[in-house]
């Protein structure tokens, strides 16, 4: 199966879905090569990325990916990922290595939910200490 990468528009976002299906070990570290390319075009902290893994897993392919997430990290503002159980241990690598800004999800529809959910103000709950040390 070929590698397309697809830009979709959803509620005025621009999101990247990187479909990683059935390729051969040459076809997956050709793909993450091109993904970088075009993530790398961005302004930084830009790109929402959808990404689905279900590829052969190996040891190389698994530290292909990784280099090929740790070094677009200035240019990914979210990244959802759709993995087989493997390749959602190498994810779970990543999010202890710093990328914060990636979740793993059961399936697409959710992981383009949260990549178009609006952006929601973290709630700032505001204390008032009061004299002798107790809080309103």
């Amino acid at each position: 199966m070929a590698f397309r990468p697809q830009e979709l528009e959803i509620n005025g976002l621009r999101i990247l879905r990187f479909e990683y299906m059935d390729l051969t070990h040459r076809e997956l570290l050709e793909a993450f090569d091109q993904s970088g390319e075009i993530i790398r075009q961005l302004p930084a902290r830009s790109a929402r990325i959808l990404t689905v893994l279900n590829s052969r897993f190996n040891e190389q392919s698994a530290e292909a990916f990784k280099r090929y997430a740790l070094h677009n990290t200035p240019f990914v503002a979210a990244s959802a990922i759709v993995a087989t159980p493997f390749w959602s241990v190498v994810v779970t690598s990543l999010k202890l290595n710093g990328r914060r800004d990636i979740r793993l999800f059961a399936n697409a529809e959710d992981a383009l939910g949260w990549l178009t959910r609006p952006a929601v103000r973290p709630r700032v709950r505001r204390r008032t200490v009061l004299f002798g040390g107790k809080s309103d």
